[in-house]
């Protein structure tokens, strides 16, 4: 049995640690070896994973400086003696069959990527099941040059956003040196474009294999502190330069990436708001005028299909609009 590398992240999570753990030596595929990645955490995480260590000999656990997920990813991709590797985050569920599953079909076929379905759980617990294309094979070549079906992570096509609920061939990283970017946020994606234009195959199956809880606005506060918008600009100039490259006359392409750009751009505004960051209305006002004045420059034009009002605001420069639109949608949902 091939051995499977499990790479996980940590940073301040020591209530998830165990039962995140119990989830992965609960998975029916015994060959595999467990690496937690403690990054930095000032709570109790790091004890958590060595105590986890001591009882099973499939998990090593390393400790660094805190960098972000991504350079703790690049570790454990460093470290990994795997043929195979799956990213997991602490905080999800990984169903017991899912290692099974990804490996059966990667054996099965050969190719560099396998990527199975997946449900998320909202804070009110609603969860909504996401199943992949039921054992399709593509090319590389085929999802780059027609790449739009493949960018909507909640499609049955999709590809990008999350580097979970997938399978990645160790020896196809390691050959083109694939890498997480030195980024707090939006590594997942980057790192995704960069493997499927090295990538010769993948294979989709529809099993839901992961379990993602996604964050509510309060814990999406306390995760993003820091200004988020120069993390947007890097992660969308080389995501923009890698796509457009495949496959320059596909417009549909090119919206879609204008459109995340401008929907990162609004959070980057919002986080601006963030209560756990104390700044003053001036303060805030100063910097959100030199983020859409930042956004703006580097449209190629402004013309993509988004009519949303906070657009509009953005583009005819309406900023005491902007801001109180943005004020008033934090005071909305700040119990959501």
């Amino acid at each position: 049995m091939k051995l499977v590398s499990i790479i996980v992240p940590i940073y301040n999570m020591e209530t998830f640690v165990s039962r995140g753990v119990q989830c992965l030596k609960a998975q029916t595929y015994p060959n595999l070896e467990i690496l937690l990645i403690d990054d930095g955490s000032t709570d109790g995480s790091g004890i958590a994973c060595d105590q986890e260590a001591q009882m099973d000999r499939r998990i090593r656990v390393y400790h660094t400086a805190n960098r972000g997920a991504g350079p703790a990813r690049n570790l454990g991709i460093q470290q990994a003696t795997g043929t195979y590797l799956h990213f997991f985050d602490v905080d999800d569920f990984l169903y017991p069959n899912a290692i099974t599953l990804l490996v059966e079909a990667a054996e099965k076929t050969g190719v560099d990527l396998v990527v199975g379905g997946f449900s998320v759980d909202d804070h009110n617990r609603n969860q909504r099941w996401v199943p992949k294309a039921d054992h399709q094979y593509r090319t590389g070549e085929q999802v780059r040059r027609h790449f739009y079906p493949y960018m909507w992570m909640f499609g049955e096509w999709g590809i990008l956003q999350s580097v979970c609920f997938k399978l990645f061939r160790t020896a196809t990283v390691r050959k083109h040196a694939v890498s997480f970017p030195d980024l707090r946020r939006n590594q997942d994606e980057v790192f995704l474009v960069e493997f499927v234009h090295i990538m010769k195959d993948v294979y989709f199956i529809p099993d839901i294999l992961y379990r993602y809880f996604a964050n509510d606005h309060a814990r999406l506060f306390r995760k993003v502190p820091y200004d988020y918008f120069p993390i947007v600009q890097q992660a969308t100039r080389r995501i923009m330069e890698l796509v457009l490259s495949w496959n320059p006359k596909n417009r549909a392409v090119r919206d879609k990436l204008l459109q995340d750009y401008y929907y990162k751009t609004f959070q980057s505004i919002w986080f601006l708001f963030n209560p756990y960051r104390k700044r003053s209305h001036r303060q805030r006002y100063r910097r959100m005028v030199e983020i859409v004045e930042s956004f703006l420059a580097a449209l190629p034009d402004r013309s993509f299909g988004e009519n949303a009002a906070v657009y509009r605001y953005m583009c005819n420069r309406q900023y005491l609009r902007l801001y109180l639109r943005m004020w008033y949608f934090t005071w909305k949902h700040r119990n959501d």
